[in-house]
């Protein structure tokens, strides 16, 4: 079997879904006294699974990932599929042992497979798991066949018990050039924006706006875009600010462009918000951009072409392929 690395691509993680990012009470299993810790782990000792997997948590939290692994072998032995999700991620990634693709799927799959009715909400985040392992070709041949399959199993069909992320991942896949199917990346990031995605409602407005996969509706996009800036996304609000120019607002896509423009520290804006870097890089890009634009004209700032000159470089330093795309509109006579 050969193992086929590929780069990220615009609008992909290769993240995996970590139990803690699902199940965020699983840090109450940590003893709240040292008396609850030795019941725990007198417990543990004694065979309890349960108790083994919240020992592993609690050494997993203190980042004593070998410690932590040991307990949830010995839970996930007994079927805890709590702890064989835990291995699954920990062996993937390579957290507390060398990192063991192999092994990591197939833990993975161990879970996806789980009957249990206690276990059922586990099962399309290891699905969605499954899917970028198939996707980014880790542990399993690359197939964006199987990834697809992954990923709608664990969609839901737009079910908010599904994996979320899986949904506006799917959004994403059937943007892209080999997989496009507009009106199905349309449904995706209708219902991951739905069920409360940062990314797909920023998607959504920019597909409204452009009538992409959906008919065009300027007031739909103003909404969700709006939406999705208040709440963060530097990338909706790069395209706001696209919204403001072009319905020739300039003095609030000045002011927007303007904040967009000043934000430091890209990298930390991603994490804050959960969306991905490609996509907060684009928007800065766009901010940067169209204010240097605004200040270049005149329009809703005071004019002032060498400060123009500064964002229109800093565009081109924060995402090159997103200035050219501006540039290319400029020729046109399009901005």
């Amino acid at each position: 079997m050969t193992e086929v690395e590929r780069p990220p691509e615009l609008g992909f993680s290769n993240q995996l879904t970590k139990l803690g990012d699902i199940l965020p009470d699983v840090n109450q299993s940590k003893p709240r006294d040292p008396s609850a810790y030795e019941k725990m782990e007198s417990l543990a000792n004694q065979g309890h699974t349960k108790s083994q997997f919240r020992l592993g948590w609690h050494y997993f939290t203190l980042e004593e990932y070998d410690v932590a692994m040991e307990w949830f072998e010995k839970a996930a032995a007994s079927g805890e599929m709590q702890a064989t999700y835990q291995l699954g991620v920990m062996y993937y990634d390579g957290i507390g042992t060398l990192s063991n693709l192999t092994r990591g799927v197939a833990f993975l799959k161990e879970v996806s497979e789980a009957t249990e009715a206690m276990y059922a909400y586990l099962v399309p985040h290891a699905n969605y798991n499954l899917g970028m392992a198939a996707f980014m070709g880790y542990g399993m041949p690359q197939s964006d066949e199987k990834a697809e399959e992954y990923w709608l199993l664990a969609a839901k069909e737009g079910d908010p018990e599904g994996s979320i992320v899986a949904q506006s991942q799917l959004g994403m896949f059937y943007t892209r050039r080999d997989t496009k199917n507009l009106k199905q990346a349309f449904y995706w990031h209708y219902f991951a924006a739905a069920n409360g995605n940062l990314e797909s409602k920023g998607a959504l407005g920019v597909m409204y706006y452009n009538g992409i996969g959906t008919a065009v509706d300027k007031k739909l996009a103003f909404r969700e875009l709006c939406e999705a800036s208040e709440q963060g996304s530097i990338f909706a609000q790069g395209n706001l600010v696209v919204y403001y120019y072009d319905s020739r607002m300039y003095t609030r896509a000045a002011h927007c462009a303007m904040s967009v423009a000043q934000t430091c520290n890209l990298e930390q804006a991603a994490k804050d918000t959960g969306c991905l870097l490609a996509f907060v890089l684009r928007g800065a890009s766009l901010g940067c951009f169209y204010y240097g634009r605004c200040l270049h004209l005149g329009k809703g700032v005071k004019k002032d072409e060498a400060e123009a000159m500064f964002y229109y470089k800093k565009a081109i330093e924060i995402s090159p392929q997103t200035a050219a795309e501006l540039q290319q509109k400029l020729r046109n006579e399009e901005l």
